[in-house]
């Protein structure tokens, strides 16, 4: 697994969602040059929910296996959402925390 510190906006309801979520929200991401949709865990840091709208700090896990953490960095761009549809876009900031598989 791997957690990244990311910063993330929450597209408005003409764009993206028009409910908040909670931690553990489980969105598709996708990436530039990767052709499949990852699932990853948001966790949010200083807030109950989410709101459409809001551009904010979060943590993202990953789990490994379809993409190797080391393509995860710093400054690397996203965008995430449900089946088709993009709800909202992020940027990572950091690496929180990476586990290796036993």
């Amino acid at each position: 697994m791997i957690t990244l510190l990311s910063k993330i906006t929450l597209y408005k309801k003409h764009k993206g969602r028009n409910t908040p979520f909670k931690s553990g929200y489980r969105p598709l991401f996708d990436f530039p040059n990767v052709k499949m949709k990852i699932s990853g865990s948001i966790e949010l840091i200083d807030s109950h929910n989410f709101e459409p709208g809001t551009t904010g700090i979060v943590n993202i896990t990953f789990w490994e296996g379809i993409i190797d953490s080391g393509y995860f960095k710093p400054g690397q761009q996203f965008e995430f959402g449900e089946g088709i549809s993009h709800t909202g876009e992020g940027e990572f900031l950091e690496v929180v925390n990476q586990w290796e598989n036993p």
